[in-house]
């Protein structure tokens, strides 16, 4: 069930937070500590229950806040959540427990959100090793598993949180994205996930990567819910300077926008004959539905960056740190305290971690500098500009990957959207991907909602049970 079919029932007495609640919890029992042993979830609200019933006696005496009210979600292990652990799922880190919430974590609760716990990533969100560490793996919790077939790679680093969305073991999570850690898990378990612009939505109390790229996101099986849970989550933070020029809109009003007059630019290049298939079936739909949709050739569709990100990672972390409490104080101590206990921390390297150890911290770096400004002029023409020049509302492409980093690197939005599912013997999922200009969540959701309403794909492992 999508969040307003979970609200609607709420609000109609079918059941209670509470019975959510135990859904959920029994959905993770049977098949993610137990049964399949997905693995995505880290660690549970020992307080949930509690704070179900909370919500319930709040709902009776004075109603529903948004749709979210009363609805459960889990949010990943690098977000803090008030008397939970905060680990970005390194052993290191396991006796850090947040003392406040993440400002998204805020945003959830007073929208009414149930917060059911903590999900599994790769270790430092995919910034520790490149020594061929899986994704989803860490030394916290070990291996998160692909939910339609175990052998496939889940993705990261939200992996945990998409894999628990593709199990319906909630209807909803919050993942992270440096640089394609929200659309690669969602495109790779097929489900529905937005990286906002940079500054949409805030980051304090997010254990990070990059002040530049670094964003929370939803992830969801409907754009409706999209919709509904990037409006709570949206908002200024004085802790955050990337929010404060922030533009925020109607986004449940956005999936009735007109398509009349759009353009739209389809990336095809270096496509498979499914991906082209799926994108002549988008053109054909969005077409109908009254856009321009016209072909365009990306060039250098990936940029390099993980030379300023290990600047900005060891400035991140050093910082995050110091406002936590951890017998690891810094990216330093993480990195002695791995080599202390090498059998369960080092099974693949720290490489990242020591790299960025060598740099100074203090973004000072003549080569750190010249390289986020040659990133920001890159990202900049391949997608700002080819937006500009050509008059495109979006970009979309299609594949079993993101087709460019543009919109990471350069702090704008891009959402994908599952566009096929094969069969469980040559299992693969392939999404639409789309990207537009800052602050321009809204034509995002419409164009997909568009895709979504026509294709009405269903997307769910066959062995899970919907709420």
């Amino acid at each position: 069930m999508t969040i307003e079919e979970l609200s609607r029932g709420i609000e109609e007495g079918k059941w209670t937070c509470r019975d959510l609640a135990l859904k959920c919890l029994k959905a993770v029992a049977e098949n993610d500590s137990g049964g399949r042993k997905l693995n995505s979830v880290a660690e549970i609200n020992a307080n949930v229950l509690f704070e179900a019933d909370a919500i319930d006696a709040d709902i009776r005496k004075n109603g529903r806040r948004s749709l979210l009210h009363g609805v459960p979600v889990l949010l990943k292990d690098n977000i803090d959540i008030r008397g939970m652990h905060t680990t970005a799922g390194s052993y290191a880190l396991e006796d850090l427990i947040a003392k406040e919430d993440a400002m998204v974590t805020k945003r959830l609760k007073e929208a009414g959100a149930l917060i059911l716990g903590k999900t599994n990533l790769s270790e430092f969100a995919y910034f520790m090793s490149r020594q061929d560490m899986p994704s989803g793996y860490s030394s916290r919790s070990g291996q998160v598993v692909h939910p339609y077939v175990p052998g496939v790679d889940p993705s990261g680093s939200s992996s945990g949180s998409a894999v628990a969305v593709a199990a319906r073991f909630v209807p909803y999570a919050i993942g992270t994205e440096t640089d394609g850690s929200l659309m690669s898990p969602s495109i790779a378990n097929a489900i529905i996930s937005l990286k906002p612009t940079v500054g949409l939505v805030s980051r304090s109390g997010i254990l990070p990567i990059s002040h530049v790229q670094d964003t929370a996101g939803p992830m969801c099986t409907s754009v409706a819910d999209m919709a509904a849970v990037l409006q709570a989550i949206a908002g200024m933070d004085e802790e955050d300077p990337a929010t404060l020029t922030q533009t925020v809109r109607d986004y449940s009003a956005a999936l009735n926008m007109n398509l009349a007059g759009m353009r739209i630019g389809i990336c095809s290049g270096g496509c498979t004959d499914r991906e082209k298939e799926a994108l002549e079936k988008a053109r054909t739909i969005l077409r109908e539905a009254g856009a321009e949709v016209l072909d365009i050739v990306m060039e250098e569709p990936y940029l390099s960056e993980t030379d300023a990100l290990m600047h900005e990672f060891k400035y991140g972390l050093n910082l995050y740190l110091s406002r936590h409490e951890s017998s690891c104080r810094s990216l330093a101590g993480i990195i002695a305290f791995n080599k202390e206990h090498p059998e369960r921390c080092l099974v693949h390297g720290q490489d990242l971690l020591e790299s960025s150890e060598e740099k100074s911290g203090r973004l000072t770096e003549k080569e750190y500098i010249e390289k986020r400004m040659e990133l920001g002029k890159a990202a900049e023409k391949g997608l700002a500009e080819v937006l500009r020049e050509n008059r495109f509302d979006c970009l979309l492409g299609c594949g079993s990957r993101p087709i460019s980093n543009f919109a990471p690197i350069s702090g704008s939005p891009c959402m994908c959207l599952p566009a096929w599912l094969s069969g469980t013997e040559d299992w693969q999922a392939g999404s639409y991907y789309l990207m537009a200009g800052r602050y321009c969540e809204d034509v995002l959701l419409h164009v997909a909602y568009v895709l979504e309403q026509t294709l009405k794909l269903k997307c769910c492992p066959e062995w899970t049970d919907e709420f």
